[in-house]
Order: C-alpha cells, then sequence, then structure tokens
C-alpha cells in the first residue's frame, strides 16, 4: 500500500517480505544461494498423508512448522509417526488461526543445537554487511527469554564463516534496510532456519556491541543513502545481554498478568544499562497482546560484567500492580550453566525449569 501510494516504507520491500517471510520461499532462495539449509520437505506439506510420507524419508524426530509463522506459532516437535497426524492438524489449525495459512513444512530436528541468528544491514546500492552474530539459545516454547552477544560458543573463525553466509543470503535476494538470517548451530555446522524481515526485538544488544545504532541506519537507508561502513568498520566490543520482561507469572504457568501498574520503578544509572519500554505508573496493561511489556539491556566490557550490571538491573526493576517473570530471569542469570554458557536451544526446559519449578513450588 505504501509503495501504491508512493510513500517509502522503513524496511525491505513488499517483494522481498514475501520472498523471505514465507519459510518455504527462503528456504529454496537460500538452497540457491549456496547457504547450508536444514535437512527438509521441498515445498508446501498440506495433507497429513504427505507428511508421514515426507517425515518417514528424512527420519524422525522432526519439525513441522508453519510457512508463513513466526513467534513460536504453528511449530510441533514429532518423535513418532503415530504422534504426527494430531500434531499436524493442530499446528496447521494454529498456523490458520494466526496467519491464515495453513500451509506446513518438515523438518529435520537439529537438537538440541544453538540459536544463532546474524543482523545484517542493506542499502538500495546492494552493498551488504553483518554485525556480528546474537545467541537466542535460551527459549521457553520457542519464545526467546533472553539474548546476548557475541555468542560464547563462536569465536573469530566461526563468526566470520556465519557473518559471511548471512550476508551472502541477503546479498542474493537483493534485501535492503535491517534483517536477520537466523541459524541452528551444532557440532560446529550451522544451517539456515529463517529470516526476520524486519528489525528485531533484540537488535539493542548488537547495537551495544557494535556501536551501530541501527534503527538510525534503517532511516537512512530508506532515505536513499549509502551505507557509510564497510565490513571492515565493524568491530565487536565486551559483551551485551537482553532480558525480556513480561507480565506473566512464571509460579503459575507462565500465565498472563494483565492489569494496572501502581507503581513503577526502571532501573537506571551508569553507563551500559538500557531499558525499552512504554510502562508508566498508572497504565492498565490489557490482555489482548504479547505479554512483553519491557527490554533491559546491559553492556560490559566481558560477559561476567555483563551479567553482573543485569543482575543489578533486575533487583532494581520494581513494579506493583502485575506479575512478571523479572524473578524468574534474576534465578536463571545466576543459573551455573548460564554463567558459563553451557546451554542450548534445549536448556532452559528442560533442564532449568523443571529444577526451578521443583524449587519454587507452593
Amino acid at each position: 500500500m505504501c509503495e501504491e501510494l508512493g510513500i517509502k516504507f522503513i524496511g525491505p520491500s513488499a517483494d522481498i517480505m514475501d520472498k523471505m517471510g514465507d519459510k518455504i520461499n527462503a528456504r529454496k532462495e537460500m538452497i540457491e544461494a549456496g547457504v547450508p539449509v536444514i535437512p527438509g520437505s521441498d515445498g508446501e506439506v498440506l495433507t497429513v498423508e504427505d507428511a508421514i510420507e515426507i517425515a518417514e524419508g528424512i527420519g524422525f524426530p522432526i519439525m513441522l512448522k508453519a510457512s508463513a509463522g513466526g513467534g513460536g506459532k504453528g511449530i510441533r516437535k514429532v518423535k513418532t509417526a503415530e504422534e504426527l497426524p494430531s500434531l499436524f492438524t493442530n499446528a496447521q489449525q494454529e498456523a490458520l488461526s494466526a496467519f491464515g495459512n495453513g500451509a506446513m513444512y518438515i523438518e529435520k530436528v537439529i537438537y538440541p543445537a544453538r540459536h544463532i541468528e546474524v543482523q545484517i544491514l542493506g542499502d538500495s546500492f546492494g552493498n551488504v554487511l553483518h554485525l556480528g552474530e546474537r545467541d537466542c539459545s535460551l527459549q521457553r516454547n520457542n519464545q526467546k527469554v533472553l539474548e546476548e552477544s557475541p555468542s560464547v560458543a563462536i569465536g573469530p573463525t566461526k563468526r566470520a564463516e556465519i557473518g559471511e553466509a548471512a550476508r551472502l543470503a541477503a546479498s542474493h535476494v537483493g534485501y535492503e534496510n535491517a534483517g536477520t538470517i537466523e541459524f541452528l548451530y551444532k557440532d560446529d555446522k550451522f544451517y539456515f532456519m529463517e529470516m526476520n524481515t524486519r528489525v528485531q526485538v533484540e537488535h539493542p544488544v548488537t547495537e551495544f556491541v557494535t556501536g551501530v545504532d541501527i534503527v538510525k541506519e534503517q532511516i537512512r537507508i530508506a532515505a536513499g543513502e549509502k551505507l557509510e561502513l564497510k565490513q571492515s568498520d565493524i568491530e565487536f566490543k565486551g559483551a551485551a545481554i537482553e532480558c525480556r520482561i513480561n507480565a506473566e507469572n512464571p509460579q503459575f504457568n507462565f500465565a498472563p498478568s494483565p492489569g494496572k501498574i501502581e507503581k513503577l520503578f526502571l532501573p537506571s544509572g551508569g553507563p551500559g544499562l538500557r531499558v525499552d519500554s512504554a510502562m508508566y505508573q498508572g497504565y492498565t496493561i490489557p490482555h489482548y497482546y504479547d505479554s512483553m511489556i519491557a527490554k533491559i539491556i546491559v553492556h560490559g566490557e566481558n560477559r561476567f560484567e555483563a551479567l553482573m550490571k543485569m543482575q543489578r538491573a533486575l533487583l532494581e526493576f520494581e513494579v506493583e500492580g502485575v506479575v512478571t517473570n523479572a524473578d524468574f530471569q534474576l534465578d536463571l542469570i545466576a543459573d551455573e550453566s548460564v554463567i558459563s554458557g553451557d546451554y542450548s536451544t534445549a536448556y532452559l526446559m528442560e533442564e532449568f525449569l523443571p529444577a526451578w519449578q521443583a524449587k519454587n513450588k507452593k
């Protein structure tokens, strides 16, 4: 609509959104670009019968995903052929409800793995660069809980390799503006998972470690300017961590906690601390939307310093009137495996959460 009205949209074109926002199309594009992809179906899977045939060819366990999906919707892990029919129907119905598109596709499970995503910027002159990676492996029900940059699992050589793959992916489709290429990383190999054709919730951690104002660059690119930065200009300094603060009650299976904010104190003061939120005292959080109400982002000279800053910030965060996951986040960053960086996409749900629930049972 913006294009039809002669309005410049700050972001990629509608064509690129269609091409890369649809996960099946994105997969085809990445294969053409020579970017490693997860073994899976070649196109849309619309029936249970087709899903069974494809899954048996790939081998269980498999992951069902909605082609138009996002935010963890329309995703099911299937361990056996017996549970595939019901899970396929459930995922397809969820996808239809959320996205108006019931097309599914199937991938081999790369699990447990790291969820590594690479921030890219592209201008209208064909220049594309990457701003390093973010580790988003700490997830609950496929929803990111904590993100950090750089990843402790990736050294300089692999960072250059995965960054170049992301840059190549964006270049191949003529991508313009800010975007993210997401990979699964396991046993020193990475596989393309999907592309986010937008700026993401966790972009501030990249801004902290690179010093690049991503939103400012989005506006400059949309205004028709060339990227002033070259890949050789991008340096990674220190470590940054982001915790998502949600209006939810972790002790009651993370039930939503809408309501009026009676009192509010956001952490403040000192370099390397940023709080992104629209909250204010007296605001009423409705129950219609995503439960995230704030992001706390910290930056330190190293990862340990960043963790200590995050601990202080979470301790300072206070809100009355609604329940949040701030205390849950405090326990998460104090966990030995999280402190050491020894975790995967399986860790929060399969190890940390059961232990936390047993300890905090009321």
